[in-house]
């Protein structure tokens, strides 16, 4: 007969012990595969909605999102996941904004003088050599506006997909380009009520391009031509991105076009910077195909026929204010009597500093990107 042996009570302790860290494991490795596997299926579903969004019946929608994810630091990336390099170019292709050839014709700016004196009533031999008023009209606001000081109103701006807002400055010659300092570097720029306060300014908006490398650019090393009163602070790189060099003469007249530092000091230019494309020239809305750069935030300068200047900037990528496409800052510009307008940097940039505050609410964490240069209204 077998006489069983007996287990110490500290034998039978290890084994309880053993036998529970065997059941922790064995818990722990099914919630991992659990959630392995959850996630999986959540990247798989993902990626099936996204080919069906990007790849699905409307080419439309495909196209929509492709060019709305290019303009993002972070999201870039997605349409390669659905589409080959040249699918991607051939997107771009049939959604931009055709580039605009000819030069500002100044002429259509008439700038009224700061204390008007009246005009006599012409007879019939003076008629003709009046200027043409009817281009030197411009639309009444439907609307009042949501903030004023002298000399500028800001109007709410609202679209199918966005909202913003419109500042219309009256004196052209208030309006300049601020920056984060005289000699550039790799050193930081200044947020835009800094710079705006550099300078004692009521009012900005985000400017130029700028170093942005995968969306951590610093702010502190503009791309393109940089003049501020008078001054080229930063040379011009015709073969850049954004290579539209706009801003005013020395007669407060916006002007734009690839100029180089020569050429813009040949144009008289006070204050200059660099971004694109055009979207209005000498009172023609630029072409635009298909979606043209998607739903984004953005920032726009314009100018009307009497001098007035028009700063649009529009949120993006937020539940309330998905975004604007190029072809809705034409038709704001328009509706506002823009004569000439130009794009400006948009995305997390895109901020409208007023009065001192930011009335937009934009898309950077910290509330206004770190930038070189601004437009500035003194």
């Amino acid at each position: 007969m077998a006489v069983q042996k007996k287990t110490s009570p500290a034998a039978r302790a290890r084994r309880a012990k053993l036998r529970r860290k065997r059941k922790i494991r064995r818990v722990i490795w099914r919630t991992a595969l659990s959630l392995l596997t959850v996630l999986v299926l959540l990247v798989a579903a993902l990626y099936c909605a996204g080919w069906v969004a990007f790849r699905g019946p409307s080419e439309t929608m495909g196209d929509l999102l492709t060019v709305t994810m290019l303009e993002t630091s972070a999201l870039k990336f997605i349409p390669h996941l659905y589409y080959s390099s040249a699918q991607v170019d051939a997107i771009l292709a049939r959604n931009q904004v055709s580039e605009v050839q000819e030069a500002t014709d100044t002429s259509l700016i008439v700038i009224a003088p700061p204390t008007p004196k009246p005009t006599p009533i012409p007879d019939d031999a003076q008629v003709e050599a009046l200027p043409d008023l009817q281009a030197l009209t411009t639309p009444e606001p439907t609307q009042e506006p949501v903030r004023t000081m002298e000399g500028i109103e800001v109007y709410d701006v609202k679209g199918g997909t966005y909202t913003g807002y419109m500042m219309v400055v009256h004196d052209p010659s208030r309006v300049c380009v601020g920056v984060c300092r005289e000699k550039f570097s790799s050193k930081a720029g200044l947020r835009l009520h800094e710079i705006a306060e550099r300078y004692d300014a009521v009012a900005a908006v985000n400017g130029g391009a700028f170093v942005d490398t995968n969306g951590t650019g610093n702010g502190g090393t503009p791309t393109g031509l940089v003049i501020s009163g008078g001054e080229i602070l930063n040379k011009a790189n015709k073969s850049s991105m954004h290579n539209i060099v706009v801003g005013f003469n020395e007669d407060d007249i916006l002007v734009f076009g690839k100029f180089s530092g020569e050429e813009a000091k040949e144009n008289n230019m006070r204050d200059a910077l660099a971004f694109g494309p055009v979207l209005v020239s000498n009172g023609e809305p630029a072409p635009v195909t298909g979606a043209s750069s998607g739903l984004n935030p953005r920032t726009a300068i314009g100018q009307r026929a009497d001098g007035a200047v028009l700063m649009l900037v529009i949120d993006g990528r937020q539940a309330t204010s998905l975004g604007a496409t190029y072809a809705d800052l034409i038709q704001v510009m328009l509706e506002y009597g823009a004569v000439n307008a130009v794009n400006l940097d948009g995305g997390s940039s895109s901020m409208l500093y007023f009065d001192g505050e930011y009335l937009n609410n934009g898309v950077a964490l910290t509330g206004s990107r770190k930038l070189p240069t601004a437009f500035i209204v003194r």
